[in-house]
């Protein structure tokens, strides 16, 4: 799937970076079906802030933490298998 055959209603969460733990996080959007994640404006100062926050947001979806990270994780796993894979925006 490519950004040019993205479902009308695309199922979408938000997840942290999980860069560094130290670091700040970026939060991401990550859209199911689709490898890589779009950035936003959102940071965090911490991982555990990052998760509040995407809880939070998540939620609003009707998702919760155990959704929300199954749909990163299989994003992030797809990123890996793709050459040319990575974020778009």
């Amino acid at each position: 799937m490519t950004a040019q055959t993205l479902p009308d209603e695309p199922n979408y969460c938000f997840a942290p970076a999980y860069d560094v733990e130290a670091d700040v996080q970026q939060i991401r959007i990550v859209i199911e079906g689709l490898a890589g994640h779009i950035p936003t404006a959102l940071v965090a100062l911490d991982l555990d802030d990052a998760l509040s926050i995407c809880d939070r947001l998540n939620l609003r979806l009707g998702l919760d933490r155990e959704a929300w990270t199954a749909m990163a994780a299989a994003s992030m796993h797809a990123e890996d298998g793709e050459p040319n894979g990575g974020i778009w925006h």
